[in-house]
């Protein structure tokens, strides 16, 4: 959803492959945006509500290799651009244009506790300055979602990891440290959350939640 509520973006399959989408949240007609033929993922908006990022294999050597694109709102059908941030899945941007990458970061419910070579892992530029160095190597999981939630000193990286041995929702500071779990689910994994900025929804099992930080 738009930051201002008034759009909303979506993967569609109505003709064919995985392509972004925009329509009202109210209903009525769907507006197709992207034309790559390709897998992708829809992973947010903009802070000020120009431009759509999403994930996508087009362009890529290896089929399960993905880099982040974006599109402008207002933007003729097509009209993509690269994010130039090499191999990615997940983005989220921070206070000073500080960037934290996903990379490997499908979703862990379809791979429990893996702990292999392709596990989901976090890339951090703290500075905006393109260099990224990576973010939380030690936490032993299967980590996905980053999101960047809150202004300077009191933002938090949210994320869901299975190191405890279920998905749920964690939270570090951007220097790394403070870690904190927020979501105690036994039976199901957290999956596919989402944030404006203030909140995040997600769903576990067959249920819809809202975490208010």
């Amino acid at each position: 959803l738009s930051p201002d509520g008034e759009l909303l973006a979506f993967v569609g399959r109505e003709e064919g492959m995985a392509e972004v989408y925009l329509m009202p949240p109210g209903g009525g007609s769907a507006q197709r945006m992207t034309y790559l033929n390709q897998r992708c993922q829809v992973l947010g908006w903009s802070a000020d509500g120009q431009y759509i990022h999403f994930a996508t294999t087009h362009g890529q050597f290896h089929p399960d290799e993905y880099a982040i694109y974006r599109i402008a709102a207002n933007a003729t059908a097509g009209q993509v651009a690269p994010v130039p941030v090499g191999p990615a899945r997940s983005i989220a941007f921070g206070p000073a244009g500080a960037i934290v990458l996903g990379r490997n970061t499908g979703d862990p419910a379809r791979w429990k506790r893996y702990r292999g070579g392709t596990a989901g892992h976090l890339w951090i530029d703290r500075s905006g300055s393109g260099q990224f160095e990576r973010f939380l190597a030690d936490l032993p999981g299967n980590i996905a979602s980053p999101m960047w939630l809150g202004a300077d000193d009191a933002s938090r990286i949210f994320f869901v990891s299975d190191h405890e041995g279920v998905g749920n929702l964690y939270s570090v500071r951007a220097a790394g440290d403070d870690l904190r779990r927020h979501t105690d689910h036994v039976d199901f994994y957290v999956r596919n959350p989402s944030s404006d900025g203030r909140r995040i929804v997600y769903h576990a099992g067959a249920d819809l939640f809202v975490f208010d930080p």
